[in-house]
């Protein structure tokens, strides 16, 4: 046997071991204390109240993982961390690192939901919706819309559209940040209630309230009008419900567009044999704990549904960062 094979299996078997290492330091928001300084590890030991020994561990661990650098005992952020890892960077992942935490548990359960072909994230679904959870949850995908917000403008042409629905828009990250660039853009952001109340936050701190406005209500059992929009956006949610549920939902969309208008799906897009990218073939076992009918599909199948909805001249974008869009025209 190679050692190449081995390592490959080590690399794998301990993973979870680098991501605690990044899930503390996020959790003790290591990276935002030390921004721009270098500091010993006594005095982030001290700011942080934390154990000098096991600090130290945790700082050179953090160094390897190439996330902090380390010079004669002094410790600093590397140009990653400074970006993203910071809460003062231009591109903060903090939230998102959260909520991949916030799933330890139940990932513990893969073997259980492997053998039972059932969800098993809703230990706490009698006590009904977390709402600290779902705020977590909710900054989350707007630290991913934050990086990916303006390659999707620019893409998508959002200059030429007037009329935006945001499904499942979340707190309203794309909404606003189109809107902020285009003037003549009108968007509604659809969702459900809990999450509304918190994008009717994020819509007033931006300004935008006279330009984005909500609506309440559950993609499967609502409608989402007729001919009312010019450009539907659906980022991350297919991937949640069944083939036949996503059906239904691209119809309701071809049904709201007006003619020339046109549906986006941004998901994280497998290959037709579905075993690539990794990313999207782990993140079908975590649809599989986390929804009842959920899973990361193939280009070839969200094409299919687009067909049957009606949806003409259908083409692809790969964004990078594990997603990538499918885009029909209603004609």
């Amino acid at each position: 046997m190679k050692n190449d094979d081995i390592k490959h299996l080590n690399d794998i078997s301990y993973g979870y071991w680098k991501a605690q290492a990044l899930f503390v330091a996020n959790e003790l928001d290591l990276f935002t204390l030390i921004g721009e300084q270098r500091m010993s590890s006594k005095v982030i030991t001290k700011k942080l109240g934390t154990d000098p020994r096991a600090t130290e561990m945790l700082l050179n661990a953090l160094v390897s993982l190439k996330l902090l650098s380390k010079s004669r005992d002094i410790f600093g952020n590397t140009a990653i961390s400074k970006r993203c890892l910071s809460k003062k960077g231009p591109a903060y992942q903090g939230d998102r690192i959260k909520h991949f935490h916030n799933m330890w548990e139940y990932w513990s359960g893969l073997g259980t939901a492997v053998k039972s072909g059932k969800p098993t994230a809703f230990y706490n679904s009698k006590k009904g919706v977390d709402k600290q959870r779902l705020r977590e949850f909710i900054s989350a995908m707007h630290n991913t819309a934050t990086v990916q917000a303006d390659e999707l403008y620019t893409k998508l042409q959002i200059k030429k559209r007037s009329r935006l629905l945001d499904l499942a828009g979340g707190q309203g990250s794309y909404s606003v940040k189109f809107a902020k660039k285009n003037r003549n853009l009108k968007a509604v952001v659809f969702d459900l209630p809990d999450v509304i109340k918190i994008t009717k936050e994020h819509i007033k701190e931006s300004g935008m309230t006279g330009r984005i406005t909500t609506k309440a209500g559950n993609c499967l059992e609502d409608s989402l009008g007729k001919g009312l929009y010019d450009i539907v956006l659906v980022s991350h949610l297919l991937h949640a419900y069944d083939a036949i549920e996503n059906q239904e939902i691209l119809k309701k969309c071809w049904d709201s567009l007006i003619k020339d208008g046109i549906v986006v799906i941004q998901e994280f897009i497998l290959n037709p044999s579905k075993t690539t990218p990794p990313f999207g073939t782990l993140f079908s076992l975590n649809m599989l704990m986390g929804t009842q009918g959920g899973s990361s599909y193939s280009a070839v199948e969200m094409k299919e549904w687009l067909k049957k909805a009606g949806f003409k001249n259908l083409k692809g974008i790969d964004l990078g960062m594990d997603s990538g869009l499918i885009i029909g025209k209603k004609i």
